[in-house]
Parts: C-alpha cells; sequence; structure tokens
C-alpha cells in the first residue's frame, strides 16, 4: 500500500554531482569517447547524446522514481552547494522555469509527494556575518581548504526593488581574509569555532526547511548525506535521524555515502574496474552504488508509507 501512496506524483531530489548522475557515461554501453571528469569540467567536453540519456536512467534519482511510478525533479545543473538545494525546492514550489533557473520543466506542486535532500560538503555553502553593520559571505572549498576571500553583500532594499524580495543587488570581493579574521577576533571566536557554528548553522537550516514543507505542505522528507560532517547533528536530533537514510550493503548500514565509499572504494568511478571508457580521477558514485543509494530510499520510502498506512487504518 505504501508503494501507492506516491504513484504518479513528483519527487524532488535536491543535491549536488552525486544526485546529478556526474560520470555515469563511463558506463554506457556505446564505441564514442565519453569524456574524463577532467575533460568535461576543466576542458569543456559534450557528453554524446546517448551518455546523457545513460546518465539520466541510471543515476539513483530515476532508478528510485521508475520504481513508484513516479517523476523525479532535479536540478538542471551539475555540482550546487546545499543553500543553493534549499533555494531549489523554493523554486520548484514557485514553479520558476526560465532558461537560466535551476528548474527546467513545469511543476504542479500538489503533486509533490518526498522531497529528497542530499546533502553536498558543508563548506561551499557560504557562511553569512555581519561586521560594522555591514553583510558578508565567506565560502571555502571542503575541509575549509582556500579560505581565503571574504565576499561583501549588497541587497535591494524594499524601497528599491519591492518585488525583489530582499535578493543580492551587488557583491564586492575583498581579496583578502582580514575582514572575517576581525570579525573572529571581536566576537572571541576561533577557527574551529567558526566551524561548528556553520554546520551547527547548515544542519539547522536544513532541518527547518525540510519541517517547513511537511508541516505546511504535507510532503515526506527524507535525508540523504554525502559526508559525515552533519551526522552529529543529524544522528542526535529526532526529527533528523528519523528521516537519515542508512545504506545497506554487505548486511551492513552506514549513515552517510563517505562511509560507504570507505567500505568500498569500487564505490567510487575512479577505483571501479566495470567502467567501459575512461574516467581520469573520478570520485562520483559509480553505477553500483547508485543502485545501492537507490535500493535503500526505495526501502526508507516503502517502510515509511506502509507505517503511516497502519497508523491511518487504527
Amino acid at each position: 500500500m505504501g508503494c501507492i501512496l506516491i504513484m504518479g506524483g513528483d519527487i524532488i531530489f535536491t543535491g549536488c554531482s552525486f544526485t546529478w548522475g556526474q560520470g555515469l557515461w563511463s558506463y554506457c554501453p556505446s564505441d564514442l569517447k565519453m569524456p574524463t571528469v577532467n575533460q568535461y569540467i576543466e576542458e569543456g567536453y559534450g557528453v554524446p547524446d546517448v551518455g546523457e540519456f545513460f546518465r539520466l536512467d541510471n543515476r539513483y534519482a530515476s532508478l528510485v522514481s521508475n520504481h513508484f511510478h513516479s517523476r523525479e525533479i532535479v536540478k538542471r545543473w551539475n555540482g550546487g552547494t546545499d543553500d543553493e538545494s534549499i533555494r531549489f525546492i523554493e523554486d520548484v514550489r514557485k514553479n520558476w522555469v526560465t532558461r537560466h533557473s535551476l528548474l527546467t520543466e513545469n511543476v504542479i506542486w500538489d503533486n509533490v509527494r518526498y522531497i529528497v535532500f542530499q546533502t553536498t560538503q558543508p563548506y561551499r555553502s557560504p557562511f553569512t556575518f555581519h561586521y560594522k553593520n555591514k553583510e558578508y559571505q565567506v565560502i571555502s572549498e571542503p575541509g575549509m581548504h582556500n579560505l581565503e576571500r571574504v565576499t561583501e553583500i549588497i541587497r535591494w532594499t524594499d524601497e528599491d526593488c519591492p518585488e525583489c524580495d530582499n535578493n543580492i543587488k551587488q557583491s564586492i570581493d575583498h581579496p583578502n581574509l582580514d575582514i572575517f579574521l576581525d570579525w573572529l577576533i571581536d566576537n572571541n571566536l576561533s577557527v574551529d569555532d567558526f566551524s561548528e557554528i556553520h554546520l551547527t548553522h547548515m544542519s539547522n537550516r536544513i532541518k527547518e526547511c525540510l519541517k517547513h514543507y511537511e508541516e505546511t505542505y504535507g510532503i515526506k522528507t527524507l535525508i540523504l548525506s554525502w559526508t559525515d560532517e552533519y551526522l552529529p547533528y543529524f544522528t542526535n536530533d529526532e526529527f533528523c535521524n528519523e528521516r537519515l537514510v542508512r545504506l545497506k550493503y554487505n548486511s551492513k548500514e552506514f549513515n552517510c555515502i563517505q562511509h560507504l565509499f570507505q567500505e568500498n572504494n569500487k564505490f567510487e568511478i575512479l577505483n571501479d574496474d566495470e567502467t567501459i571508457h575512461e574516467t581520469g580521477t573520478d570520485g562520483h558514485p559509480s553505477l553500483k552504488c547508485h543502485r545501492v543509494i537507490a535500493d535503500s530510499l526505495i526501502e526508507k520510502i516503502t517502510h515509511e508509507n506502509i507505517k503511516q498506512d497502519k497508523i491511518d487504518n487504527e
């Protein structure tokens, strides 16, 4: 009965290149040349149509949706941040489809049954702070590498642009971290304190985002975690822990994709000997890994729907 609850509905899968299906064309049974990750990302090599179709058919979002006879709603662009994923869900709600929007096709909001939120590396999302009556953002690479630039944010005011919803009017890059370091010092904070503040802030944003769509619109939500950085926050929070998808492989459970990689490095494309084409240093989930993720999601969704059916029928 659980499957019937979402038949014909839409499932939002929001995330980064993992959700988008980066590199799956490496398994495409075609004589046409498929680009390595380096050629695709750094040199702008295109993917042949047959490779694109293979990616779309075999990413976990498609596998899950096909199982439930649903339609997957995935961001237009490869990559992304958790901040962008939160915005994408709202773009879907507003059915905001343009040439440059994250949404590629019209969506009837009332048809959305699930939101699967795949987290990415948390430090990709901007950290916002206010200093001397100005708003700034700092962004780093994973693990806080290249934490070297601060951006001053200037937003539209209601008087300037009432319909702009306080969006960014202008951003000004500052070539060093002096402003951010001054903010830390003035607030008696260390870089480690910043890390904890940022992780706490982003995990709370994800939680509040999902709670909002559950409580306001009755849409069920799940969390699929890539890295383990959010896990202390998710597993110690009742709401998030109940929605965290455990990945099942070889009779074991893993709380995040990173731990699955550590269990079997062939779940990363670059280590998989079942690829058909040269991959380069592609650390994205392999074809088999997408299947493991899909099976775990299918089991979780089915279990949750069966449980809900029992409650509704009591």
